[in-house]
C-alpha cells in the first residue's frame, strides 16, 4: 500500500485483506486481470473495487434493517387499529344500549342522564379517532422515510463511487435485460461498446494518483453527456468503460464512438489547484452488435477483441467487430 500511495484506510486495508486472502475470488479474479494490462491500484480504483465487490453484505444489512423498520410499522398500525376497533365497537354498544333503553323510558331525568352519558362517550370516541389519525399520520411520515432510504441504497448499490455513473453490478444488470428483451422480441436490437484509456498508467506514473483519478472521472462525464433514455453508460473496471446503446446496430454505435473519441481528444486535462496542464486524454472503442441467441460473456468478448484491436493499430480509435470478422 506504501508503495502504491494508497491511504491506509480501513476500507483500503480490507480490500488488501479480501486480495490476499483469495476467498473473494470475483475480486482476484478481476485485479489480476487489470494488473496484466498494467491497471495501479490507485486509491479511486480501491474505492470502486470496495464498492463493486465488498459492499454487498453492507447493502445487506441496510436493506434487512429497512425491512425490519417496515415490520414495526406495520405491527404498530395493526395494533392501533385493533384498538381503535374496539373502543368503537364500545361506542356503538354504549348507543345501542341507550336506544333501547329510551325507548322503553323518556323521563326527562332519564333524557339528561343519557345526553351527558352519550356525550362523554362521543367525545371520547372523538379524542381516540384524533388520537389515530395522529398516529397513522407519523406511520406514513416513517414509511416514507423508509422508502426514500431503501431508494437511495438501491441507487447506492448501482453507482460507481469515483465516477458516479453505472457500476459493474448495473451494467450487468442491464445487459443481462436486455439480451432478455431480445430473447423476447428477435427484431429488437443493441450494440455494445467497450472502452479503454489510453495510456492511462502514464498519467498516474508522471502526475500522481490524485491527478490518475481525474482522468476515469473525465472519462464518465463525456460518456454520460453522450448517452440518454434506455442507453446504459458504465464504469466496467479500472480504466475501462461500457456503453450499452439500445436499439442502435454497429454502424449507429461506430458513428457514436468516433464522435466521443474526437470530442475527449479535444479537451485539456489540466491539475487542480494548480492549473498545470497534464495533456490530452484519449480513448479505444470496440463496438459488437448483439447477435440472436448471443450471450452477454460472448458479446463482450466480441466488443473487446474489437477494443484490443484499436490498442494495437494505435489508439484514439474506434474497431467494429463485424468489419474484423469480415476482413478475417
Amino acid at each position: 500500500m506504501r508503495q502504491q500511495g494508497i491511504p491506509p484506510t480501513p476500507r483500503n486495508f480490507e480490500v488488501f485483506y479480501e486480495l490476499f486472502d483469495g476467498g473473494n475470488r470475483p475480486l482476484v479474479s478481476h485485479v489480476r486481470q487489470c494488473e496484466a494490462n498494467g491497471q495501479l491500484l490507485t486509491a479511486g480504483y480501491i474505492d470502486a473495487l470496495h464498492r463493486d465487490y465488498i459492499d454487498r453484505g453492507e447493502d445487506s444489512a441496510r436493506v434487512a434493517a429497512g425491512a425490519d423498520d417496515l415490520a414495526d410499522v406495520a405491527q404498530g398500525i395493526v395494533e392501533q387499529v385493533t384498538r381503535d376497533g374496539n373502543a368503537i365497537r364500545a361506542y356503538g354498544g354504549t348507543l345501542d344500549h341507550w336506544r333501547t333503553h329510551l325507548n322503553a323510558s323518556s323521563g326527562t331525568e332519564e333524557l339528561l342522564r343519557a345526553v351527558t352519558m352519550l356525550t362523554a362517550e362521543t367525545e371520547g370516541a372523538s379524542a381516540r379517532n384524533r388520537v389515530l389519525e395522529a398516529q397513522l399520520s407519523a406511520s406514513v411520515g416513517r414509511i416514507a422515510r423508509l422508502k426514500e432510504d431503501l431508494l437511495q441504497v438501491r441507487q447506492e448499490a448501482a453507482t460507481d463511487a469515483l465516477t458516479g455513473i453505472a457500476n459493474r453490478r448495473a451494467f450487468d444488470s442491464k445487459l443481462l435485460r436486455a439480451i432478455r428483451d431480445a430473447v423476447a422480441d428477435p427484431s429488437s436490437r443493441f450494440a455494445l461498446l467497450m472502452i479503454d484509456v489510453d495510456h492511462f498508467k502514464r498519467f498516474n506514473d508522471e502526475h500522481g494518483h490524485k491527478t490518475g483519478d481525474q482522468v476515469p472521472r473525465r472519462v464518465a462525464r463525456m460518456l454520460a453527456d453522450n448517452v440518454k433514455g434506455r442507453d446504459t453508460a458504465a464504469r466496467f473496471g479500472g480504466e475501462e468503460f461500457a456503453i450499452l446503446l439500445a436499439g442502435a446496430d454497429h454502424a449507429v454505435a461506430r458513428t457514436l464512438a468516433w464522435q466521443m473519441c474526437e470530442r475527449l481528444a479535444a479537451q485539456v486535462l489540466m491539475k487542480r489547484g494548480t492549473g498545470e496542464t497534464v495533456g490530452r486524454v484519449t480513448i479505444s472503442i470496440g463496438v459488437a452488435e448483439h447477435r440472436a441467441g448471443e450471450s452477454g460473456a460472448d458479446l463482450i468478448e466480441r466488443a473487446n477483441a474489437a477494443l484490443y484491436e484499436a490498442k494495437r493499430t494505435g489508439r484514439n480509435r474506434v474497431c467494429v467487430a463485424e468489419a474484423i470478422t469480415a476482413a478475417a
